[in-house]
């Protein structure tokens, strides 16, 4: 399925427009999903997720090294601390507003979005580009950018926004490993974003909050690999499945621990709450379901890419 299809009016969430009343965000209130303990096959999924962003072979069968421990030590130095420093995800500082004020205005009139958009060129463009392809083809030729928006309907605009706005934040900081991994985890997250969105719609849950998550997730990626750059630690490549298997879960916490500050909607914050408190394994919250259900397919389409 393209990732594309859950714009589509009358798919999952219905594309609602721009200028409606309905607010963006979700409840805040974390319920339990009814949901199996995570199967040994999503775990295997999360676990994979480490060599390919790395690039390499399959981890190895082998124990922990004392240099992986370090680094695990090291990043759980960081999360015992009440929050994270600016300099582990240094563009989110000036990123995540410029975000939260593009998605806010989405509740504007159409003409007063446009006149918006159409100052950024490059966000402009997107939205054309996604209101000119074939999805909407259908429809007709698009004219200008209000036709755009009025096209593409709010959860398409709000993940375009997104998408556009955040990327640079997975642009590689200096490091070894975070110079090898830099592009990946920004591939990675758009693969999962898209993912997460289809699955979302078929879940009855807020489509703009689960392509968020899921942009957002490798952010933990990328602050893991951080940690473990500054503190001068090499780890061998390919790393050992133990180590690879810890280092997932921290670094879902550590995307819980930068993003609780992220008050981009009431649910996203409600994820990275639940995401900080308990891991990958044992979060509660929907966002976090629809996240583990979308790394298969996610793995998948990096593998065929």
């Amino acid at each position: 399925m393209s990732w594309l299809s859950w714009l589509m009016p009358g798919r999952g969430n219905a594309a609602q427009k721009p200028g409606a009343a309905t607010p963006i965000a979700t409840s805040a209130r974390i319920e339990p999903v009814d949901e199996k303990p995570l199967e040994d096959a999503q775990r295997s999924d999360t676990q994979q997720v480490l060599p390919w962003l790395l690039g390499c072979e399959t981890l190895t069968d082998t124990p922990m090294t004392p240099i992986e421990r370090s680094a695990l030590d090291a990043i759980a130095k960081t999360l015992a601390k009440p929050e994270l420093t600016d300099n582990l995800l240094p563009r989110a500082a000036a990123l995540i507003p410029q975000l939260i004020a593009l998605v806010r205005q989405t509740e504007l009139p159409t003409a007063a979005i446009a006149e918006r958009i159409g100052k950024d060129a490059v966000l402009a463009a997107e939205v054309m580009r996604l209101a000119s392809s074939s999805h909407y083809r259908a429809q007709g030729s698009v004219a200008n950018l209000e036709q755009a928006i009025e096209r593409i309907g709010l959860q398409g605009l709000q993940t375009v926004i997104a998408r556009v706005v955040l990327k640079p934040i997975f642009q590689a900081v200096p490091g070894p490993l975070s110079a090898r991994a830099g592009k990946r985890i920004g591939d990675y997250s758009e693969a999962l974003a898209r993912h997460t969105a289809i699955l979302s719609g078929r879940a009855g849950q807020a489509v703009f909050d689960a392509y968020l998550a899921g942009l957002m997730h490798g952010t933990g990626w990328t602050i893991a690999f951080s940690i473990i750059d500054r503190a001068g630690l090499h780890i061998a490549v390919p790393p050992s499945q133990a180590f690879g298997a810890a280092l997932a879960e921290v670094a879902q916490r550590l995307f819980g621990q930068a993003a609780q500050r992220w008050d981009i909607t009431a649910g996203f914050t409600a994820l990275a709450l639940d995401a900080r408190r308990n891991g990958l394994a044992a979060a509660l919250h929907p966002l976090a379901h629809l996240l583990r259900q979308a790394q298969q397919p996610c793995l998948e389409e990096l593998a065929l890419g």
